[in-house]
């Protein structure tokens, strides 16, 4: 295959968009331009899409590090201790909750100071 060719794969930015049938009809067609055998359209095509998919799982590779680098950065640890502190999170927010519940049943009549309003 032409060097071209594999640089032009490589960059695998539109490649990456591109449907399998779309991958297969543009390698056609440049194979039909350049008198290729059926086989060696077979080849290309076949060698077209392992590449595109390759770039495909390296970009999300790359991205998956990159986002896991952004939340170290930040502290927040990964995905599991996430979820476990948005649960202690949710805990505490339910035991704050019960107890401010609780101090307005006890200040339900009382004025702020905890006075009764006629003293």
């Amino acid at each position: 295959m032409e060097d071209a060719v594999k640089k032009l794969v490589d960059l695998g930015v539109g490649l990456m968009s591109y449907s399998r049938e779309k991958v297969a009809e543009a390698a056609r067609q440049w194979a039909e331009e350049r008198k290729m055998t059926p086989m060696q359209t077979k080849e290309l095509i076949n060698e077209l899409i392992q590449r595109g998919e390759q770039n495909r799982q390296d970009m999300q590779a790359a991205v998956q590090e990159n986002v896991q680098r952004a939340i170290a950065r930040l502290g927040l640890g990964d995905a599991e201790s996430l979820h476990q502190e948005l649960a202690l999170l949710r805990q505490v927010v339910q035991r704050m909750d019960l107890r401010l519940q609780a101090l307005e049943a006890r200040m339900d009549g009382k004025d702020v100071h905890g006075l009764h309003p006629e003293l």
